[in-house]
C-alpha cells in the first residue's frame, strides 16, 4: 500500500546537506512507530526537495486519513495522480476520502478510477461504493457493488449490509430481511441492521416480528427504534 522514495541523484536542484532519501525512510519509520504528525513533517521536508514524487505525496495523504484530515488527504492524493495518473491506491484512498466528508459523487468517480487501473478484486473497494451509492439513492447500483463485495468475500458482513440496504431500497422486502439476518450472524449486537430489519418486515405484514426487532434494536441504544416501537408496536 505505501509509495516508495522515487528519489535519484539528479532529481535535486539544491545544495543539501542531508540526503532525501534519509529524510524519505525517516517519515516512513514515524508513520509505522504513529508519530504521525512528526511523519508529516519529514515527507514536507521531503518534499521541498523532490517536489514531483508520487509516491511521497500519497503516503503523507495516507497520514492525513489516518489523522482524519480528509480534505488534507484528498489533496495529497490529487497531486499524486497528477504526477502519476497510474498510482492506484491514490485514486482508492482519494475515494474513501470523498467518501469521509460526504462527497459520494466523487466519490464513487475515485473507485471507478481504481476499478480501471486492475483494483477489481478489493471487496473492501465495493462495498464502499454500495455505500455511497445508496446513500445517494442509486439502488440499482449499490445492490450491484454489493454483490460484486461478496463475490470476492462471502464474509463481508458490510457487503451483507448495503445489500440488504439496496433491496430495501428496491422493495426487496423478502431479500432485505434475508440479507439483514446475514448481518446479525455476524454482528449480532447490530442495532442499526436489527432496526432496518424491523423496517422491512413491516413492509411484509409481519408487525410481531418487526416489533421484537425493534425492541431488541431500541435495547442496544439505536434511538430511532424507539420511534419505531411508538408507530408500529402499541
Amino acid at each position: 500500500m505505501w509509495g516508495k522514495s522515487s528519489y535519484s541523484n539528479s532529481d535535486v536542484s539544491v545544495t543539501t546537506a542531508e540526503n532525501p532519501q534519509e529524510i524519505f525512510k525517516r517519515a516512513y519509520r514515524a508513520n509505522e512507530k504513529g508519530a504521525y504528525l512528526n511523519s508529516i513533517e519529514e515527507y514536507s521536508n521531503y518534499l521541498k526537495l523532490v517536489p514531483e514524487d508520487a509516491s511521497a505525496y500519497y503516503n503523507r495523504g495516507v497520514v492525513h486519513y489516518t489523522l482524519k484530515r480528509y480534505n488534507d488527504a484528498v489533496r495529497d492524493f490529487e497531486k499524486a495522480v497528477e504526477i502519476d495518473p497510474s498510482k492506484t491506491y491514490a485514486f482508492l484512498y482519494k475515494g474513501y476520502a470523498y467518501e469521509m466528508i460526504s462527497d459520494c459523487k466523487r466519490a464513487v468517480e475515485n473507485f471507478e478510477k481504481a476499478v480501471s487501473l486492475g483494483e477489481n478484486k478489493n471487496a473492501e473497494l465495493y462495498s464502499h461504493k454500495a455505500r455511497c451509492e445508496n446513500r445517494d439513492k442509486n439502488y440499482k447500483e449499490g445492490f450491484q457493488d454489493a454483490l460484486n463485495a461478496l463475490k470476492i468475500d462471502k464474509k463481508n458482513a458490510y457487503a451483507f449490509f448495503e445489500l440488504a440496504y439496496a433491496q430495501y431500497g428496491l422493495k426487496k422486502y423478502s431479500d432485505s430481511v434475508e440479507s439483514y439476518t446475514k448481518v446479525l450472524q455476524f454482528n449480532p449486537n447490530d442495532g442499526v441492521a436489527f432496526h432496518n430489519r424491523g423496517l422491512a418486515l413491516v413492509f411484509l405484514n409481519k408487525t410481531s416480528l418487526a416489533c421484537k426487532d425493534f425492541q431488541r434494536s431500541s435495547e442496544i441504544g439505536y434511538f430511532d427504534s424507539k420511534k419505531r416501537l411508538d408507530e408500529y408496536c402499541k
